[in-house]
């Protein structure tokens, strides 16, 4: 039997029933678009976009750097969920803004989730950043409901500048959770 044989489905499993209780207005998202990266899940409230990123006991850390980068353009918080193999790497690795979370397996057998450090939010506005993250028509439904332009706009770059220009933080960041939320994949 393998010392550390946690693999990243057992995790999302884990991240799944973790988030998932209880918790009305609250969605995950896998393997998420952003930028030119993908997140491994994407955690939407009401209010937070929070980004999960895996690393199982059989992964490394080699891509790890680009990928904070990354997640950190994005989202409003950032953690890191590893397998107990990875905890002390991941508490060098990891900005001290990053949460982590450890699963591995209790006495009873069964996998849980315990934070081993907690987050604070991204240090920049990263608002307009997050409005990439949106399809072109949930852009346009925003551009429309505060009236923010006249016809239709084509190109993501303008509607974005015109939400950015007409609306406070606190409305875009409804607004793309909401998006989020509510967001229809066929």
């Amino acid at each position: 039997m393998e010392e550390y044989k946690l693999n990243d489905k057992d995790i999302r499993k884990v991240i799944y029933d973790s988030f998932s209780e209880g918790r009305e207005e609250t969605r995950i998202l896998e393997e998420f678009p952003m930028g030119d990266s993908r997140a491994d899940m994407l955690l939407v409230t009401k209010t937070k976009l929070i980004g999960l990123e895996i690393k199982s006991d059989r992964d490394s850390f080699e891509r790890l750097a680009r990928q904070i980068r990354d997640y950190e353009r994005f989202f409003d918080t950032n953690y890191l969920v590893v397998g107990t193999y990875h905890v002390e790497e991941a508490l060098r690795t990891v900005p001290p803004h990053w949460g982590i979370y450890e699963v591995y397996e209790n006495a009873d057998g069964t996998y849980v989730m315990e934070c081993v450090r907690g987050t604070s939010p991204v240090l920049k506005d990263n608002t307009e950043e997050k409005l990439y993250l949106l399809w072109r028509n949930e852009l346009m439904r925003i551009v429309r409901d505060y009236r923010l332009a006249k016809g239709n706009l084509q190109r993501k770059d303008k509607m974005i500048s015109k939400i950015v220009r007409g609306l406070s933080q606190p409305v875009i960041q409804t607004e793309i959770c909401n998006a989020l939320l509510t967001r229809e994949y066929k």
